[in-house]
């Protein structure tokens, strides 16, 4: 059971993508960091648009130890708790974890549209177990890469032809396992994008 289950709503990316101009503006009004140039811009930052490289070369190269940079951070199992939230802060709750020697952390990333969760093992505070949930206002994109990056970069064509399926509201779940990792992907009964990610000795 996760995080974001108990708590009834409960994860990378790590590179710059597509969102939607108001999920864009939301993640930027919530973000601690701030790019910083040697010299100032003469246009309004407005002005700017930045656009991606292709999804599938985002998909090969958003990966590090730990996510960095703009879009929604997908942290891998095995990810240490000081790394959390040296870049997302103070959580929006903490919680006893479901399983023994964990303690639960959750982030409502943009309120009522992405939440982050984790399990960190108390002796070691590493990720055990990641979790992130979405909106269907969320676009595909964004959840796409975030799930990449909640494994390590990793994905392969059949998780996610796993995700689509339930992204289209074909099929109601999709579990899998990748190595040393299990996972499901969901459409919760609030409509929402459920996906999560443990080690596979943890339950």
């Amino acid at each position: 059971m996760g995080i974001l289950m108990l708590t009834s709503f409960l994860i990378v990316g790590v590179v710059q993508v597509s969102l939607s101009s108001q999920l864009l503006l939301s993640l930027t009004r919530i973000q601690s960091s701030l790019w910083v140039s040697s010299a100032p811009s003469p246009l309004p930052l407005e002005t700017l648009e930045v656009f991606p490289p292709p999804l599938g070369e985002l998909i090969e190269t958003q990966c590090r130890d730990v996510p960095t940079g703009v879009g929604i951070p997908g942290f891998q199992p095995g990810i240490s708790k000081s790394d959390v939230f040296r870049m997302l802060g103070t959580p929006t709750g903490t919680a006893r974890g479901y399983w023994p020697n964990t303690g639960a952390v959750y982030y409502e990333l943009i309120p009522d549209q992405v939440s982050l969760g984790f399990l960190f093992d108390r002796q070691s505070e590493r990720i055990r177990q990641t979790e992130a949930s979405f909106t269907p206002g969320v676009d595909s994109q964004t959840v796409l890469l975030t799930l990449n990056g909640m494994l390590g970069c990793k994905l392969n064509q059949q998780i996610q032809q796993g995700l689509e399926q339930v992204w289209q509201r074909k099929s109601q779940q999709f579990s899998f396992r990748l190595d040393y990792l299990k996972g499901v992907i969901e459409r919760q009964k609030s409509g929402r994008l459920y996906i999560g990610i443990w080690e596979a000795d943890l339950h």
